[in-house]
């Protein structure tokens, strides 16, 4: 009987060892897993940071507050960027225009023509694009975007005006 025991007894204590090793290696993982979620937090802000101080480097750039070499070449092509995103933004909004007749309600989505003052559907005001008034434009210095003259920033890449012109 005694043998049974002993043979009981060691595979008790190999099964407490087992799940001891299991146990530690559980715990390992958790903090593998915690350090991780740690590294990924700390990553996104520290990319956040970067965002805004590139930010401010840039807006800094645009108004001669800073000159360097480097980051006036990556400015340029910054700049180049942000005439295309305005083109396309100007051509958004004359393909909304042209397109009045098929136009759709804000509150509803119900359907709308240029006449309308209320939508069939909702009843909701209908907000009717005004006339654009003929507003006397400058052409910016930086990304050459026509700019209303009173404009104290150029409305397609921010240049600021210097001495009363862009």
């Amino acid at each position: 009987m005694s043998e049974l025991q002993t043979k009981l007894g060691g595979g008790l204590n190999m099964l407490q060892g087992s799940l001891q090793q299991g146990k530690q290696k559980l715990q390992v993982a958790q903090e593998i897993s915690q350090q991780k979620k740690l590294i990924n937090e700390n990553a996104e802000k520290k990319a956040e940071l970067l965002l805004k101080m590139g930010e401010l480097v840039y807006k800094k750039i645009r108004t001669a507050e800073l000159s360097d070499q480097q980051l006036d070449v990556l400015a340029k092509e910054i700049i180049q960027f942000d005439q295309r995103i305005y083109q396309s933004q100007q051509t958004l909004v004359q393909l909304n225009l042209s397109s009045q007749q098929g136009k759709n309600c804000n509150g509803c989505g119900g359907p709308i023509t240029a006449d309308d003052k209320f939508c069939g559907s909702c009843g909701q005001k209908v907000e009717q694009a005004q006339a654009v008034a003929s507003v006397e434009t400058a052409a910016c210095p930086v990304c050459e975007a026509e700019v209303p003259a009173q404009a104290a920033f150029c409305i397609c890449c921010g240049n600021q005006k210097v001495g009363g012109e862009l």
